[in-house]
């Protein structure tokens, strides 16, 4: 990233460039399908520097992150590439060592997990940016309304609608409407 800004260049080297290596690995172990991080990291960098020339952004270490996972999210979601948090891939040594309660436990959680998801990604984007930044992220109340410019109430009130949208379309995944 570079810039003719010469406070802007030493506010990215001293608050977003030390976390590249830490910000690689996570989504590297995060996403593992996506073999083009430093355009995601990039892209990321843009963003936060532009966020930051219209507003100071109090956490830029969260603020990176989070939007870095976003623009992968948003990648998936447009190539339509199922990958999730803390996943590992099922690899076939340990399929062969494990019995096949322990397989239809992890086919289970898998299961799950793409039933979340789908559940998020019907969310409208607003709802939606706000719930991944709180249940996904862990940012507080705080933290989000700060990031996105609006109030503590307003984030809660869309948190609200994001969890009863999601459990309504569990609702709806169980009795077998949605697919």
């Amino acid at each position: 990233m570079h810039s003719n800004n010469p406070v802007e260049r030493k506010w990215f080297e001293a608050e977003i460039a030390p976390h590249e290596t830490a910000l690689r690995v996570w989504l590297q172990q995060r996403f593992p399908a996506i073999d083009h991080l430093d355009d995601i990291i990039q892209d990321a960098y843009i963003r936060v520097v532009s966020r930051h020339r219209i507003k100071p952004i109090d956490y830029p270490k969260a603020f990176l992150f989070a939007t870095s996972r976003n623009l992968v999210i948003d990648f998936l979601r447009k190539k339509k590439i199922v990958s999730f948090e803390n996943l590992r891939e099922i690899d076939l040594e340990t399929v062969l060592r494990s019995d096949e309660d322990e397989i239809q436990k992890q086919i289970h959680r898998l299961e799950q997990e793409v039933i979340i998801w789908e559940a998020i990604n019907h969310l409208p984007k607003k709802c939606r940016r706000i719930f991944i930044l709180r249940k996904i992220n862990g940012l507080s109340l705080l933290e989000i309304s700060r990031e996105l410019g609006l109030s503590v109430k307003t984030v809660e009130v869309q948190i609200s609608i994001g969890i009863k949208k999601c459990k309504k379309f569990f609702e709806s995944y169980e009795e077998g409407d949605v697919r």
